[in-house]
């Protein structure tokens, strides 16, 4: 069986791969199981353990992590030197019975014409594993906590689903410290305010704000006390994004002549918030806001696609923020 599992929060697509994997492979080994992250391993190192026979087995499970060649993007996908996707499109396209592969990539939405999209299509299954709503949240917290243990009470569930911001990665890594930190006993608003950092949202936008001012070394600073609380760099890049293109609608509202009330209410935000990047925008150039909204994009493609290191490559925009 061969299996795409897509998602644009990693977190969530690697939940539903174990998933797959308890079901199907409950106990793993060398023999049975291999995992490749493709960022960093050739695809046709991929394609030519699919065709290697499971020794000691009946069924073999074959993981590759990272599959950003498949999804739907502005630029093609550069592969490594000699690497390329014919071997593995022609294993999709006739499969082995006797190997499982699952293909995890990192993204919102697979590119449809690939012929190797295409080929798992018809000989596979793709998955994709949505995020949460808001109202969905809620219930999800308590059961999570509940099925380790532990109760949380209903205003602490809500400060942790503002604190994280339905960032499914940043929910995970704040709600293993709340646990270790419970021990078993019932969690309280009190334990989540002392324990979880505020939104993200709130970060991103001192951080912008940061950048915006060409004060680098407290964007770096906020980046590395974000690093403490194991915030992904591509959570901070869609985030960033996201207050960039707030600046761009700001900005052209703020030309038709709207205040930064009526601004607030058009778009959302406070009007504080608003009469800030009113501010900030004084010092940015329309052509500077979209050159910075695809360096981002880029950033986001060289992570994903494995050619970049994370830390090193937000660190290295950040210092070398220019409007």
């Amino acid at each position: 069986m061969i299996y795409l599992i897509f998602s644009s929060q990693s977190k969530m697509a690697q939940s539903a791969l174990q998933t797959l994997l308890k079901k199907d492979y409950p106990e793993r080994d060398e023999c049975n199981f291999v995992s490749f992250d493709l960022g960093v391993t050739p695809v046709n190192e991929l394609a030519k353990e699919c065709d290697q026979l499971p020794l000691g087995y009946e069924k073999k499970a074959v993981v590759g992590e990272n599959a950003a060649f498949l999804a739907k993007s502005r630029t093609k996908y550069k592969y490594q030197k000699d690497d390329g996707p014919e071997a593995l499109l022609a294993y999709l396209q006739n499969p082995n019975p006797a190997i499982d592969l699952y293909l995890l990539l990192y993204s919102d939405e697979p590119d449809l014409s690939s012929p190797l999209v295409k080929a798992i299509k018809q000989n596979g299954e793709i998955k994709q594993v949505k995020q949460l709503t808001p109202d969905q949240w809620p219930t999800f917290i308590r059961n999570y906590f509940e099925k380790r243990g532990t109760s949380i009470a209903p205003d602490a569930v809500r400060e942790l689903y503002n604190r994280t911001g339905g960032d499914y990665a940043n929910f995970i890594n704040e709600s293993q410290k709340l646990l270790a930190y419970a021990g078993g006993t019932p969690i309280d608003l009190k334990i989540v305010a002392t324990m979880v950092s505020p939104k993200l949202d709130d970060d991103a936008f001192h951080l912008s704000n940061a950048l915006t001012r060409g004060d680098i070394e407290s964007a770096l600073r906020i980046y590395r006390d974000l690093k403490v609380h194991s915030v992904e760099e591509i959570t901070l890049i869609n985030l960033l994004a996201g207050q960039f293109r707030y600046m761009d609608m700001v900005r052209f509202l703020d030309a038709k002549g709207l205040d930064s009330a009526q601004i607030a209410r058009e778009i959302g935000g406070s009007p504080m918030r608003a009469d800030i990047t009113v501010r900030n925008l004084y010092r940015i150039k329309e052509a500077s806001l979209l050159r910075i909204q695809e360096q981002l994009y880029q950033l986001d493609y060289e992570i994903l696609s494995g050619h970049q290191d994370p830390e090193f490559a937000f660190q290295l925009f950040l210092a070398n923020f220019a409007l």
